[in-house]
C-alpha cells in the first residue's frame, strides 16, 4: 500500500511541475519523509526529480530556453550536490521530544531543518510579494 500512495504522488506531483515548473521536491519530500528516514527520503526524491526533468526534456526536446537553462539549471545542479554534502555536517542526533496523544516522538536536527527549509519554500510560494 505504501508503495502505492508514494507511486500516486510523485505522479501527479510531477504531473503537477510539467505544468508549473517547480513543487516536485515540495510535493514529494513530505511524503517521502512519512515512509523513510531523511537521507533515503532526499535521496529518493533526487531520483524521481532527475527521472522527471529526462521525461520532460524527451517530450519538449530542443524547446527548452537556454538561458532559463544557464540561469537555473546550472546553480540548481550545483546547488543540489551542496545540499546533498551537507547531510553529512548535520547530526541525527534529538534535538527535543514531543507528544501528540498517545504517540511520542524524536525531533532531530536533521528533520527540524528539513522541516524549517520546507516551510519557507512553502512560504515563497504563497506570499505575493516573492512572486513578482
Amino acid at each position: 500500500m505504501e508503495i502505492l500512495i508514494i507511486a500516486i504522488v510523485a505522479f501527479l506531483a510531477a504531473l503537477l511541475t510539467f505544468f508549473s515548473g517547480f513543487g516536485l521536491g515540495t510535493i514529494l519530500t513530505p511524503v517521502m519523509l512519512i515512509f523513510f528516514p531523511p537521507e533515503i527520503a532526499i535521496s529518493l526524491t533526487g531520483i524521481v526529480h532527475f527521472c522527471n526533468n529526462i521525461f520532460k526534456l524527451s517530450i519538449i526536446g530542443n524547446q527548452f530556453n537556454k538561458e532559463v537553462l544557464i540561469k537555473f539549471g546550472i546553480p540548481a545542479v550545483v546547488f543540489a550536490f551542496a545540499g546533498s554534502y551537507s547531510l553529512f555536517f548535520i547530526s541525527n542526533e534529538t534535538l527535543f521530544s514531543h507528544s501528540l496523544f498517545i504517540n511520542e516522538t524524536d525531533v532531530s536536527y536533521l528533520q527540524f531543518v528539513i522541516a524549517i527549509i520546507l516551510i519557507f519554500f512553502a512560504l515563497i510560494d504563497l506570499i505575493p510579494f516573492f512572486k513578482s
